[in-house]
């Protein structure tokens, strides 16, 4: 594939929400710390150093073969984001604009500020950032993750963050909910991730939905890629891998999409181990 191929992907997926079935699925585990061993940095310090961030994780790229560098996983990113306001500063920022409320954390400002610089020196990669959906984030801050006036406002927080990676030069947004939906929720949670696949898409880049329920796969905006755990997924939707690399199987053919349910867990070498053997089984199939 030409340097060019990954992000040519992404625009392709962008604007019709599925692959060319002659071009490989888009490789997209959600690796982010382990670029950290890379760097020999405690996580604290390497998540909040932009030049670090964006060092380490175009040395993972490299290490790892695969096609996109994540710079968010779907981690506590907002929660932390949210939590570090002073009350006063939080109330106001969910209350319809929470811009500068979670976008000024150091761990925000510094993994946007490295989607920007990658955007220009890693032309060989496409850019995603994973955010985790407005129902877990909600249980991440010890809040009902079925009351629609807290999905509004968790909606709204992720909104922020989306927006600011993706004017840095994300290609790709992921919104990952890692556990089931509640039913009584359906409509609060819809209503407040559509507005997220929205701006994705009126930046010309691609928006998936990573579900852990097969059953939510309805809830799906229109014009999101989703992502279901095998053997779950259909024609045409992408693949939630476990985050236990361990775990991980050889996907279907013609999948549009590879990533996980969240951040990999395990160390650099077990990853790059987990992550090779999935690329080499794309490129056999």
């Amino acid at each position: 594939m030409p340097a060019s191929s990954a992000r040519r992907r992404a625009r392709q997926l962008a604007r019709h929400g599925t692959s060319d079935p002659a071009t490989p699925a888009l490789v997209c585990p959600l690796v982010l710390a382990q670029a950290a061993e890379i760097e020999a940095l405690p996580a604290g310090h390497f998540l909040t150093d932009p030049t670090k961030l964006a060092n380490g994780l175009r040395a993972l790229h490299g290490a790892f073969g695969t096609d996109v560098i994540v710079t968010a996983v779907a981690d506590d990113l907002a929660a932390s984001s949210l939590a570090a306001c002073s009350p006063a500063a939080a109330a106001a920022g969910t209350a319809g604009h929470p811009a500068a409320a979670v976008t000024g954390h150091p761990r925000v400002a510094a993994a946007v500020e490295a989607t920007r610089r990658l955007a220009v020196t890693a032309e060989d990669a496409a850019l995603a950032a994973a955010l985790c959906g407005p129902a877990q984030l909600a249980a991440q801050l010890g809040r009902p993750p079925a009351d629609p006036a807290v999905l509004e406002e968790c909606g709204a927080a992720l909104l922020a963050l989306a927006k600011a990676f993706l004017e840095a030069g994300a290609h790709l947004l992921l919104v990952v909910e890692a556990g089931p939906v509640a039913r009584e929720a359906a409509d609060g949670w819809r209503s407040a991730v559509t507005p997220l696949v929205n701006v994705a898409r009126f930046r010309q880049a691609a928006a998936a939905v990573v579900l852990a329920d097969p059953a939510d796969a309805a809830l799906a905006p229109r014009g999101a890629v989703v992502c279901l755990p095998p053997p779950a997924a259909g024609p045409g939707q992408g693949i939630a891998l476990a985050v236990d690399p361990a775990a991980w199987r050889a996907p279907p053919a013609e999948v549009p999409l590879i990533t996980s349910l969240g951040p990999v867990r395990g160390g650099f070498a077990e990853c790059r181990a987990a992550v090779g053997q999935l690329t080499a089984a794309l490129t056999e199939g």
